[in-house]
């Protein structure tokens, strides 16, 4: 198997030109855990207008100290707004519209009524206790950008918005397993395929997912189930991406009229994962190693997705190492990483360990007899 370093097979991934995934029009309510395919920028100021911020009075914050002359209520239905003068106040609720003129909102228990004046027992000042107009968000500022995951806590502005419909991102995925030991999920016989269930939840952000089932180790049928999978719009398979005698995928490609863009990096934990194209389309071939699998499908996946997209959606960040690593293999090492009090602390190594992978935040790439301290910022790539 030819390895090329990371970097390269990231220039290649950026150099490649993939299709232009599907995009599909979804209601507000369909659209949580999709990937919006717009930039979607506020067509109004919210609030629209200043707003008390409590049940109280409006009052202008130089008339601090004096007697007022209630003139009117306001509340949150109210549609005129009318204009407030000096030694005035106007009662108003939590949500209602401030009077022109007002700047402060004296709290209702803060105050003294007598008849139809009010007498205000706290220090004003410009702004207390009022939502100024578009404080929330300004008209023409991004609520969501292209390439962003929706999710439920969107929904409230974009319903305030009168925004229903958006276009979200709707690639289609065939996915199947390869091995002769392997039976399709769920099944109750042998060893079942444990690495497509977690996969089509993380598919399914950006499309629809299509699980073909498991490939027998011979060319024949792993040729039948790549021929199934090219009308799909993006290839995904689990295993037979090594060079064993049974590990066909990488040569059915060949045969198939399509191309490897590379067999695999000199990385470990990712070396086995592959990248091709058939008939123009992307197949990722991951290892049959679970933590193999989803770390490349982070790494190669996601990268293709993004450039597919036009938008970068893998989410790195730097972040503090909580204790010294130090690493002694014969290569780049790819570990894990968990999430204590925002420090990483690396996980137990290797490629099969399902326990450690629900425990990560993060997976980072190590460069081999480096000795990493604590407290020494690394980048490290976030799991969805």
């Amino acid at each position: 198997m030819m390895l090329i370093p990371l970097d390269e097979a990231r220039k290649l991934v950026e150099e490649t030109k993939f299709p232009k995934p599907p995009i599909r029009e979804v209601d507000l309510l369909e659209s949580v855990n999709k990937i919006s395919m717009d930039d979607i920028i506020s067509l109004q100021d919210i609030p629209e207008k200043d707003l008390s911020a409590m049940d109280g009075y409006a009052v202008r914050s130089e008339d601090t100290g004096k007697k007022l002359k209630v003139v009117g209520s306001l509340f949150p239905s109210s549609k005129e707004i009318p204009k407030i003068n000096e030694g005035e106040a106007f009662y108003v609720t939590t949500g209602a519209p401030i009077p022109e003129g007002a700047d402060a909102v004296c709290r209702i228990e803060a105050t003294r009524r007598e008849g139809d004046y009010v007498i205000i027992g706290e220090k004003m000042h410009k702004g207390k206790d009022i939502r100024p107009r578009g404080e929330d968000i300004k008209k023409g500022e991004k609520i969501l950008t292209k390439g962003e995951k929706i999710t439920p806590y969107h929904l409230g502005i974009l319903a305030y918005e009168k925004i229903y419909k958006l276009n979200v991102l709707d690639i289609n995925f065939a996915v199947f397993a390869n091995g002769d030991e392997i039976s399709p999920f769920p099944s109750n016989n042998g060893k079942v395929d444990s690495i497509t269930p977690i996969l089509i939840p993380l598919l399914s952000y950006f499309g629809n997912v299509k699980y073909l089932g498991v490939a027998k180790d011979n060319p024949a049928d792993v040729e039948k189930f790549i021929e199934k999978a090219s009308s799909f719009d993006f290839i995904i398979s689990i295993g037979g991406s090594s060079v064993g005698e049974k590990d066909y995928v990488k040569k059915v490609i060949g045969k198939e009229g399509g191309k490897l863009l590379f067999e695999g990096v000199s990385v470990n934990v990712l070396k086995r994962g592959s990248l091709g194209l058939i008939k123009g389309k992307p197949i990722l071939i991951l290892p049959g190693q679970v933590i193999s699998a989803i770390t490349v499908f982070h790494e190669h996946g996601l990268h293709v997705i993004s450039k597919m997209i036009g938008r970068e959606i893998r989410n790195f960040e730097e972040i503090e190492l909580g204790e010294e690593i130090e690493i002694k293999h014969n290569m780049d090492t790819t570990f894990l990483f968990e999430n204590r009090g925002g420090k990483a602390y690396p996980l137990r190594w290797g490629v099969g360990l399902y326990s450690e992978l629900y425990k990560a935040s993060w997976f980072g790439v190590l460069k081999r007899g480096r000795k990493y301290e604590r407290g020494e910022k690394i980048l490290l790539q976030r799991f969805l």
